[in-house]
């Protein structure tokens, strides 16, 4: 078995690989001389061995298996003790394995081949708002394992979940009150082998506990400046002193990076207050500093001549990101008896990130001279913030025909701030063996100063009431949902004129240097200074969405189980730009009363469940939702897409989506707590949104526009299984294999209406972005394509083993995925994929005590690289290096 691992492997990864092989072929060496100490006892209760595999499956996915046999809707659980054993760090690295589901750029869920925006997130479930710019739903990696109960994707839509679904409804679930007393301490040590010395900048003084200390900050004396009038009309003494309070403090120097650490704390309890009440809580707080170094490669700008593929500028070198996660949690719940309950829940989230590349970088003034380069420095240094209350109540009055009322309100904030935006770029001239450096004269330093608050209030409940006949029962559920968004948001953008400094300053590789205090206080040191704020960098939005839905559940006989009902939303959103630096609009008259959105519908969703006996059921589901555009994606304001750092801007006609569902689903779930489902979806979308490359004939990043396509389509098939491997032999009982598997097959038509005197909806917003009247129908490269981000296929596999004393345990844990588009092709190019992922994860635990665990993770053995292919040219490459660490934890 060692044998044939090793000449898999890459002979870089050997050494990590026979780590976890070592680790999990001790513990088996371990358990077989324990068993075969007692074999002679085990002979006559054979059946109780089987008994004891039961409860091993059971414990690690029978407990959500059961909450998802017994739901109305198609969904997925996946329980904390799941995420533990494949050791997952956040919410989205856990929900890869789910079947259907693919994770882009570390953060954002695709669910059965839909982008991120075709689905939406809960906490506890209510609305929540995303801290990043760029998206309009949750980045997931902000929710920690710690504090993770479970992950429900339902996939088939229920009336009590908002209408803006089409791919699923993630439903994040926290930790919850313990029944008896709990006191749980643990750490974590950790090291990625890419971690050499990587270039690094001083920062600020509280960097590793993540937060700027002012450093960053945008100083008062711009802000003052901004206020008098234009920067760039100052005088240059006054210039060099307003340049003078920035951070300048910027050295990209080689430096080792600290071993990843880590470290969490749980308390809580259940106290018995009177007779039939009860109080209990729940505090929790961890902490991550992590560090990881690679190498990282974007192709900005592809041209095509004589029918060559020409790269026109590309960066190519060093990037060093450091991470730092504060996690919070402290629940309260109270019982007065068994039919009256409250839930106050408060969840406090930080993540922080800095990152620095020092990169070769070449444009078409220099990729083809062998005697000149650039070095492009940049930094991106971004705080993220959740703070969450949550209260809740549930009641139920026998004394009135059993009736039940649940009612929440949830009031949620998120905060990014990203004060640390730099750039800057060098020249680099051969002389001799070596090269000379100076601070490049024909591309500025930029700084960039960026702000985003959100707020979420989120109320409302339910009222439901049973009837029950001789042979079915019925119950029927009205309720309200609540929900009013508010944004500012604002970027700033500060230029420095390199061309303004004189020449005897530019010369060095540091940057700290060449604008040191001495520098900026020679009397012959000028410079000028650039406000790049644009309208629209500031603005305010806000959304109302008031729901109300009506179900009906209809249990008939032991076979029969029928569920549907409606939802009306009455939707409005508005989204205002200010001119920079002010508190003026930046539009007026008929643009204004063009600003808001609003629109109304009635939402519907019927599902039908046949148990054909105690083990298997059948379920269809037929449903009708819509996915909104967001308040970026109207907006005529260019942002930076973080995965690919393309250029992209909204539209301002943007319609939304209009979706019909069909879900068929067979599932079989046995006695032992193996399982096995079959599911076939079918997805019609009207109006899809999309991400088109703009033409353009300019250098740098490539510019791409949000806009509807006029058609779409998805459909495939999931199957998702779990078996241990007692047929093979008693001895094999305690080994067992999970997964799951998707195909599935996506179109979408950018145009489907051939008549060429009439515009579809695309052409009017690529002519209304180009501000042509000219014909852009020969701009799409491919008119019908896969969607955006659609893998055609899916695998995750887990191997497992537990040791019959239940001691130790080992999986090996594998997830792979399909290219996927992801900037459709224009001008003939064809369609920018990202690659296949193959991602093989290993995870031994030892349970030294009843009270104790040590876990041994490695991610990523086979060292694998995120790519971006374009005409056979990596327009991204990403390295992400072998993680190896180790955990430890004990409850008092």
């Amino acid at each position: 078995m060692i044998k044939k691992h090793k000449s898999q492997m890459p002979s870089k990864v050997y050494r990590a690989v026979c780590l976890a092989l070592m680790a999990g072929g001790f513990s088996l060496g371990v358990n077989a001389a324990e068993a075969e100490a007692a074999e002679e006892d085990l002979q006559d209760i054979e059946m109780e061995e089987t008994v004891v595999t039961g409860s091993r499956l059971q414990g690690s996915a029978q407990a959500v298996l059961g909450e998802r046999k017994d739901q109305a809707f198609v969904a997925d659980i996946l329980g904390s003790e799941q995420i533990s054993r494949t050791g997952d760090g956040d919410a989205a690295s856990a929900l890869r394995r789910v079947t259907g589901l693919t994770l882009v750029d570390g953060k954002f869920i695709y669910i059965r081949g839909l982008g991120e925006r075709y689905s939406s997130t809960l906490l506890n479930a209510a609305s929540v708002p995303s801290p990043d710019p760029t998206r309009s739903v949750l980045p997931l990696d902000l929710f920690p394992s710690s504090v993770i109960e479970s992950l429900s994707v339902q996939k088939s839509y229920s009336p009590d979940l908002p209408a803006y679904f089409a791919g699923g409804n993630v439903n994040i679930r926290t930790k919850s009150i313990p029944n008896e007393s709990i006191f749980k301490i643990g750490g974590k040590l950790g090291y990625n082998f890419d971690n050499e010395k990587s270039p690094w900048y001083a920062g600020g003084g509280d960097d590793s506990i993540g937060s700027d200390d002012g450093t960053r900050e945008l100083p008062a004396a711009f802000e003052q400046a901004f206020q008098a009038g234009d920067i760039s009309t100052l005088s240059g003494p006054e210039s060099v002193a307003l340049l003078g309070t920035l951070n300048r403090d910027i050295s990209a120097r080689a430096e080792s990076v600290d071993p990843d650490i880590g470290f969490n704390v749980t308390f809580g309890d259940k106290i018995d207050v009177a007779d039939e009440s009860q109080f209990g809580f729940l505090a929790a707080v961890s902490y991550k500093n992590e560090w990881q170094v690679g190498n990282e490669r974007n192709v900005n700008n592809l041209a095509s001549s004589g029918g060559q593929i020409r790269i026109n500028e590309f960066a190519d070198g060093a990037s060093t990101e450091h991470e730092v996660k504060w996690s919070g949690l402290l629940n309260f719940g109270y019982d007065f008896d068994a039919n009256h309950s409250f839930e106050f829940n408060n969840i406090y989230l930080k993540d922080t990130k800095d990152r620095l590349r020092d990169r070769q970088f070449e444009n078409t003034n220099t990729i083809n001279e062998p005697d000149e380069s650039r070095r492009k420095v940049d930094i991106l240094y971004e705080e993220r913030e959740l703070f969450s209350n949550q209260l809740k109540g549930r009641h139920n009055f026998p004394e009135w025909y059993n009736v039940g009322v649940d009612w929440y309100y949830s009031r949620s904030e998120t905060e990014r701030f990203a004060p640390g935006g730099f750039e800057t770029t060098f020249r680099l001239d051969r002389a001799g063996s070596g090269f000379t450096s100076q601070l490049a004269r024909d591309i500025n330093t930029t700084y960039s100063f960026q702000k985003l608050d959100d707020e979420v209030e989120n109320w409302g409940g339910n009222v439901s009431i049973p009837f029950y006949f001789d042979d079915w029962n019925l119950e029927l559920k009205a309720g309200v949902d609540f929900i009013d968004k508010q944004r500012n948001a604002e970027n700033i953008g500060i230029t420095v004129q390199t061309f303004s400094i004189p020449a005897q300053f530019l010369p060095g590789s540091d940057f700290s240097q060449i604008f040191s205090d001495g520098n900026l206080s020679q009397a012959d040191f000028t410079v000028r200074l650039d406000d790049t704020t644009a309208d629209g960098d500031k603005y305010i939005a806000a959304t109302l969405n008031d729901a109300y839905y009506f179900m009906a559940s209809a249990e008939i006989g032991a076979e029969w189980r029928v569920t549907g009902g409606l939802r009306y939303e009455d939707f409005r959103q508005v989204s205002v730009p200010f001119q920079p630096h002010s508190n003026f609009f930046s539009v007026e008259g008929e643009e204004i009363a063009e600003l808001p959105l609003a629109e109304d519908d009635v939402f519907g969703s019927f599902a039908v469940t046949y148990s054909i006996d105690s083990e298997m059921q059948l379920r269809f589901n037929v449903s009708q939702t819509t996915i909104r555009p967001d308040f970026r994606d109207v907006s005529t304001s260019f942002y930076i897409d973080p995965l690919t750092e393309f250029l992209v801007r909204g539209s301002t006609s943007l319609q939304g989506s209009d979706i019909d569902n069909f879900d068929f689903r067979w599932e079989w779930y046995m006695e032992t707590g193996e399982n096995l489902s079959v599911a076939f979806f079918y997805k019609d979308i009207t109006n899809p949104i999309e991400q088109i490359e703009l033409p353009s004939a300019t250098e740098g990043a490539p510019q791409l526009l949000t806009a509807n396509a006029s058609d779409g389509e998805v459909f495939g098939l999931e199957v998702e299984f779990l078996k241990d491997f007692s047929f093979l032999g008693d001895e094999y009982a305690n080994f067992f294999a999970s997964g799951n598997f998707t195909v599935s097959e996506s179109e979408v038509n950018i145009c489907s209406d051939n008549d060429p005197n009439t515009l579809c909806l695309f052409e009017e917003q690529l002519k209304e972005a180009l501000n042509t009247t000219e014909s852009v129908t020969s701009v799409i490269t491919n008119n019908s394509r896969r969607l955006i981000g659609h893998s055609e296929w899916v695998v995750n596999l887990q191997l497992g083993w537990d040791s019959l004393d239940g001691e130790h345990a080992a999986t090996l844990v594998y997830n792979v995925f399909g290219p996927r588009i992801i900037v459709p092709g224009v001008n003939g190019f064809e369609d920018a994929e990202e690659l296949s992922f193959d991602s093989l994860d290993a995870v031994y635990t030892w349970y030294p005590t009843y009270d104790s665990t040590f876990k041994v993770k490695l991610k990523n053995i086979l060292d694998e690289e995120k790519t971006i292919r374009q005409e056979g040219v990596d327009i991204l490459r990403e390295t992400v290096g072998t993680e190896f660490s180790v955990e430890y934890s004990h409850e008092f």
